[in-house]
């Protein structure tokens, strides 16, 4: 049980915060972000930035902050002459690291100015982050005030009061950004990568590595020669451009036994905008921008590769 008051698990949802985000980079390249859905953004996708050698600068701007007041108040977090901190944080298990932004100092007597907005920056240096992170606004205490022995109130500066908005999930690495991928540890002896699938219906569960997932093997002794792209941005190694096929095809593969004899109806009802809302969305996608062969496992993945293939070659021209 917590020693001091935070906030309920459901507060992010009803305060209804209006958080818009930016993203830049102290060397000037752009990002190339792209938005996969409501709280998702791909960087480095078709740009010349890279998590190897460019900072990644997250701004975000919070509006309409008079509903914070209430933390203030009888029944509320802090004493009405303290300070809570608001600050980005940044959460990663692929990167290994945590951090928080410089803090933004609201006070209740900030209410009666008239300030309505909070500005917030996270600067990431380069070559800190990689693969999958979370972004936040965390709530903490500053100066605790005079009246912080107040029963319930948190009295110790710092003390981590919770979040005041829902994540936003970045990925990082413009070569596989638009596909949900992982690295982990699983030993010398694993696989190189695996398919994660944990999906009830793909119909109605999101494109998003908490139901389907590239998992990479970083213990594996040929995962450096998958690293090997990060010299030539947007570039992938032929060992890498072969698994990403693969793993779409099996992807495509069971999600059709998954659906039985609805799977053909496919692509009528699903995939028709770039907005990947569904599992389903990216598998109809897939198989109609790639005329993709579904009648065999061997058809699909052969079909499969080739597409792929022609489509990082047209990149590779462009570029």
């Amino acid at each position: 049980m917590a020693l001091y008051r935070t906030l309920p698990a459901n507060l992010p949802e009803d305060y209804c915060l209006n958080a818009c985000y930016g993203f830049t980079s102290g060397s000037g390249e752009d990002p190339g972000v792209k938005a996969l859905s409501e709280n998702q953004y791909t960087l480095g996708t078709d740009s010349d930035w890279s998590a190897d050698t460019h900072d990644l600068v997250v701004r975000c701007a919070i509006k309409s902050t008079q509903v914070l007041q209430q933390l203030f108040e009888e029944g509320g977090l802090a004493a009405s002459d303290g300070e809570l901190l608001l600050a980005l944080e940044w959460t990663s298990a692929d990167s290994c690291w945590r951090t928080l932004s410089q803090p933004f100092v609201l006070t209740k007597e900030d209410f009666f100015s008239g300030a309505d907005t909070a500005e917030l920056t996270l600067q990431l240096p380069a070559g800190s982050i990689r693969g999958n992170g979370l972004v936040t606004v965390q709530l903490l205490l500053g100066d605790p005030g005079s009246n912080s022995m107040f029963i319930g109130l948190a009295s110790q500066r710092g003390s981590r009061l919770g979040s005041l908005t829902l994540p936003i999930e970045i990925v990082i690495d413009g070569d596989g950004s638009l596909f949900p991928v992982q690295e982990e540890a699983l030993g010398a002896d694993g696989p190189l990568w695996e398919m994660r699938a944990t999906w009830s219906d793909p119909r109605d569960e999101p494109f998003t590595s908490g139901y389907v997932a590239l998992i990479l093997n970083r213990d594996h002794e040929l995962f450096d020669q998958l690293r090997e792209r990060r010299s030539e941005p947007n570039r992938q190694t032929p060992l890498m451009r072969q698994i990403v096929s693969s793993w779409i095809a099996l992807v495509i593969h069971q999600v059709k036994t998954d659906l039985g004899s609805d799977f053909d109806t496919l692509l009528n009802h699903y995939g028709q905008t770039d907005d990947f809302a569904s599992i389903a969305d990216a598998v109809a996608a897939f198989i109609r921008l790639g005329e993709l062969d579904t009648a065999s496992l061997s058809a699909l993945f052969a079909t499969t590769q080739r597409w792929f293939d022609r489509r990082i070659r047209e990149r590779e021209i462009t570029e």
